[in-house]
């Protein structure tokens, strides 16, 4: 790394026009790149037949109700002298409207601002979170993020209760009285770095660590302790807060419905902006979904099922679909399995002990082109973790993907209609929104 200008007084320090030579005349280097294979681009794509399933148009469709889920953010620059300091706002939601006011719209000839007013009712949560150089209190910028979490998780927004309450009930299984609440190994204290915490359901949103005797808030379980660095920051995180963002606020929609009206639930569709997966430190929550995903959806309970789906827009599953679209009859849908994903799409090799996605993801991926030629990568929640998922083990398979193809937008390439509208409602632009962020919280700040 060479050096910068910083008073524009001397030149900076430009990269040498000989550093290569060195690392072609490396013998390490020569064998390592000999040993490196290229995925083939040829090879014949082999689909099992019993993966491919014809989707009908249903007769009676019994969802009634669409919520699609989305989030946006942007890093702000407060202070551009040094220590540079930042500052990220997130902007998350959920859209919620009736399939009816969009069948409307479908056969009208002019279509009345009224009722397109009609499709963007939603609900908007806002969460800032210091990323570099900025304290809360004075604290240091670990701990300002913890508390950030804490309390965003802690306060009521719109007259919502916390989402404290929807991660709790996730986390202890409230919604299965039959079942005792599980314990939660939290991977090291915050303070002292000691390792496996137990956290029980009677210990509260905080407590002290058995061992150091700091305080250990319950929204440390996200882990982002462990990565968020006082020196570099808390960039890192950003992707999967967003990411946690939006499936915690579907966790608190399930919650709310359940304790409501029970029954309306089975004819509501959540669409997710996404895979059904967390990743990164939060990966571990994966698991309590899982288990609310298999409780749901057993024909016993009354809760009756639950419908959810992620819609992937971007990255190498939507890439090889892109390729084999043509291998794809018009409403037909291809359910992609262990071996199927490490042979075309990933490379490496499957285990059949461990399954793409069996660490992060809480549901398994359909690629869907449908009669009108869209084409779509989801992901439909399964309650068990296979790698050779079959027909059976997607609940409401036809439900989800009659729904999806009925939501067709037109505005962009394989579009969905409540994805387009909530991402558009909840996405901070550079200019104006991310620019205006920046003077506004310069001027709280300043």
């Amino acid at each position: 790394m060479g050096y910068l200008s910083r008073n524009n007084r001397r030149p900076p320090e430009y990269a040498g026009k000989g550093g290569h030579i060195s690392i072609i005349n490396e013998e390490a280097v020569n064998q390592f790149i000999q040993r490196c294979i290229l995925p083939s681009v040829n090879e014949p794509v082999d689909m099992k037949p019993s993966n491919l399933i014809d989707i009908e148009p249903l007769d009676n469709n019994p969802i009634e109700i669409i919520i699609a889920i989305d989030g946006g953010y942007g890093e702000t620059v407060v202070k551009k002298e040094f220590p540079s300091s930042t500052l990220t706002f997130f902007n998350f939601g959920a859209l919620m409207f009736k399939v009816a006011d969009l069948e409307n719209l479908k056969v009208q000839p002019f279509i009345d601002p009224g009722d397109i007013a009609k499709l963007k009712r939603i609900q908007r949560f806002h969460f800032v979170l210091p990323t570099r150089n900025i304290s809360l209190e004075g604290d240091t910028l670990t701990n300002s993020v913890r508390k950030a979490f804490f309390d965003f998780f802690t306060k009521s927004h719109d007259g919502e209760r916390p989402l404290m309450d929807a991660l709790r009930w996730l986390i202890f299984q409230q919604y299965d009285a039959g079942q005792p609440a599980p314990a939660w190994r939290l991977a090291s204290c915050p303070s002292c770095e000691a390792k496996n915490i137990t956290i029980t359901a009677a210990m509260g949103e905080q407590f002290p660590c058995e061992h150091c005797g700091e305080t250990i808030y319950f929204t440390d379980i996200f882990r982002f302790h462990e990565v968020v660095s006082d020196e570099v920051g808390a960039g890192g995180i950003i992707g999967y807060t967003i990411a946690l963002l939006e499936q915690m606020l579907i966790v608190h929609l399930i919650k709310t419905i359940l304790e409501i009206r029970p029954e309306l639930l089975k004819r509501i569709l959540f669409i997710k902006d996404g895979p059904l997966a967390f990743f990164g430190q939060t990966a571990n929550l994966h698991q309590p979904m899982r288990r609310l995903i298999k409780f749901l959806s057993r024909q016993d309970k009354n809760a009756g099922n639950i419908y959810i789906v992620g819609i992937e827009k971007s990255g190498a599953f939507v890439d090889h679909a892109n390729e084999i679209r043509d291998k794809l009859r018009p409403g037909q849908a291809l359910i992609i399995d262990n071996e199927y994903i490490y042979k075309y799409i990933i490379p490496g090799k499957a285990d059949p002990n461990k399954p793409y996605g069996s660490s992060t993801y809480y549901g398994n991926k359909v690629i869907f082109r449908t009669r009108e030629d869209k084409l779509y990568v989801l992901t439909l929640p399964t309650p068990e973790m296979t790698g050779n998922p079959a027909l059976n083990d997607f609940p409401g398979f036809f439900i989800i993907l009659d729904n999806v193809a009925r939501l067709k937008c037109d505005m962009y390439d394989d579009a969905l209609i409540p994805v387009a509208l909530v991402n558009k409602l909840v996405s901070l632009s550079q200019h104006p929104s991310i620019t205006l962020l920046e003077q506004y919280a310069k001027g709280k700040i300043g």
